[in-house]
Formats: structure tokens, C-alpha cells, sequence
């Protein structure tokens, strides 16, 4: 009995010495380590392209974005792109920057209840913001119908015409691929086909692919600003998404800023190009 209390104090001094040590809040931290790096925002005026995700309904990754948006317009021109809005909103989102349309007009007209559904009180301040100092906002994504169609008959098989001009996705890589089989499995189990599997990967490139090159679409329109692209994180996690398809259009370079709210273990090397911990 005797032994007990030394025996209590080894144990608890082997958790302590085991338990992570987490990042402290607002800080950069490099996804294979977590340790601190320097603040890549300060090297955005290197990429033409900043690609910045988000979980939509956490408050704390839209403050981030918009305190990135507005550090990098401080020092370099840039335009908006929002994964939110279809290209068929682009009249919308012009209208808004010109200062033509009120709040309750942008989301009337964008039908923003039926095609995002998030609170807009998560995304005011960033269009506020492009509205104020007149920044260019892009609609980066295509109808769910688009998307849809896809995942019910394959990319390959959905006319050209009704693919709202979008050329062939890069094919996913082998580790995309697998984590979208994970995805899927988990709503189908073993009852998945491989034919509904290939669609359901075709319908998450043809989002990836939209985006991909509405962003490179913009940099060909106006060479001189950076695009800066708000997105949920699975379109950037590991590169497989978004900046994949920009690798197959010819800008493999975009700079992934990605943030977590808490985070203790590292995501590893090729998650991000940085962690923001809020």
C-alpha cells in the first residue's frame, strides 16, 4: 500500500508528459508540426491566388476571413470569389459592389434561402466590405440542378449544354477518391454500386472543377488582383479539391489558408499551406 501514491504520481506525471500540447489561440502553426510559422498572410502578394476555407455556420471562420480579405486588400488589389452563389448570380453580386441593390434586394435576388441556406449574417460583413471599397465579387459555384444531374448520370453523360459550360474535372486523386468512397459508404454501406460511387465522385469534382476555373476565369478577365476564394475546407484539405483542379489548369500554386478552432494534433504535412488557430 505504501507504493500506491508514488505509483498515482508516475502515472500522472506519464499523461501529463503524453498529453498534446495545443497551439495557443491566434496564431499561424504549420500543419505537419503545429508549431509556429510565420504569418503567411504577409507573403499573399507571391500567389495570385489565396484560397481561404471555412466551416459555414462557425462564426469565428468568417472573422478570420474577413480579417485575411482585408489585410491582403490593404496591400494589393484583389477580387472575391464565394463558393455560396452559382455563376447565375453574377448579375447579383454586380449589382451589389455598384451599391444598386439593398441588403433585402441581394438576398431576394440571389434566392439565397434556397440556394446557400446559411444565416447571411455570416457573410454581411465581407460583402459589406467588397460593397465599400468596391471589390470585385465572383460567384464561383454552378446550380445543384448541374450538380444533380451529375450525380445521377456521370459527368460524361450530362450534355454539353447543360453543363453550364464546364470542361472535364481532373480525375480525383487516389486519396481524394478513397475519402469520398469513405463519404459515401457511410450513407449507402455495402449496398453502393460502383456506378453510384463514380457519380457521387464525378458530382464533388464537378463543385471542385466549378470553382477551379471561375477563379482562373477571373485572373484571365483582370490579371492585376489576386484572387482571394472563401470555400468550405473540403474543397481545399490535402489539395485534393479546388487547388487540384487549378494544378490541372495551370496554377498549382494557390496559397491554402485553412482555420480550426481547436486543433492538437497535427493534420499533417499536405493538409495546408498554414493553420490559422482561432
Amino acid at each position: 500500500m505504501k507504493l500506491l501514491p508514488p505509483l498515482l504520481a508516475a502515472l500522472a506525471l506519464s499523461a501529463c508528459t503524453l498529453r498534446p500540447i495545443c497551439p495557443a489561440s491566434n496564431s499561424w502553426v504549420s500543419p505537419a508540426t503545429l508549431n509556429p510559422v510565420p504569418d503567411p498572410v504577409a507573403q499573399a502578394a507571391t500567389h495570385r491566388i489565396v484560397l481561404l476555407g471555412e466551416q459555414h455556420d462557425r462564426m469565428q471562420d468568417h472573422h478570420f476571413e474577413l480579417d485575411t480579405i482585408e489585410r491582403i486588400a490593404a496591400t494589393q488589389p484583389v477580387a472575391l470569389g464565394f463558393e455560396m452563389l452559382p455563376r447565375s448570380d453574377q448579375p447579383v453580386l454586380d449589382a451589389w459592389v455598384a451599391g444598386k441593390l439593398t441588403e433585402a434586394e441581394f438576398l431576394k435576388q440571389s434566392k439565397w434561402d434556397e440556394v446557400w441556406g446559411f444565416d447571411p449574417n455570416f457573410y454581411w460583413p465581407i460583402f459589406r466590405f467588397a460593397r465599400d471599397h468596391h471589390i470585385p465579387m465572383v460567384a464561383l459555384n454552378v446550380s445543384d440542378r448541374t450538380v444533380h444531374l451529375v450525380a445521377k448520370q456521370g459527368f460524361a453523360n450530362v450534355p454539353a449544354n447543360e453543363r453550364e459550360g464546364l470542361t472535364t474535372p481532373a480525375p480525383a486523386t487516389p486519396a481524394y477518391r478513397k475519402l469520398l468512397a469513405d463519404v459515401m459508404s457511410g450513407h449507402d454501406g455495402p449496398k453502393m454500386s460502383p456506378e453510384t460511387l463514380n457519380h457521387f465522385i464525378d458530382a464533388q469534382l464537378t463543385w471542385d472543377r466549378a470553382m477551379a476555373e471561375a477563379i482562373a476565369h477571373q485572373l484571365t478577365r483582370d490579371p492585376t488582383r489576386t484572387v482571394v476564394a472563401i470555400m468550405g475546407a473540403g474543397h481545399l484539405e490535402d489539395r485534393n479539391g479546388v487547388p487540384h483542379q487549378l494544378a490541372s489548369l495551370g496554377y498549382p500554386d494557390a496559397l491554402v489558408l485553412i482555420p480550426a478552432h481547436q486543433i492538437c494534433e497535427p493534420p499533417g504535412a499536405g493538409y495546408a499551406d498554414a493553420v490559422y488557430v482561432e
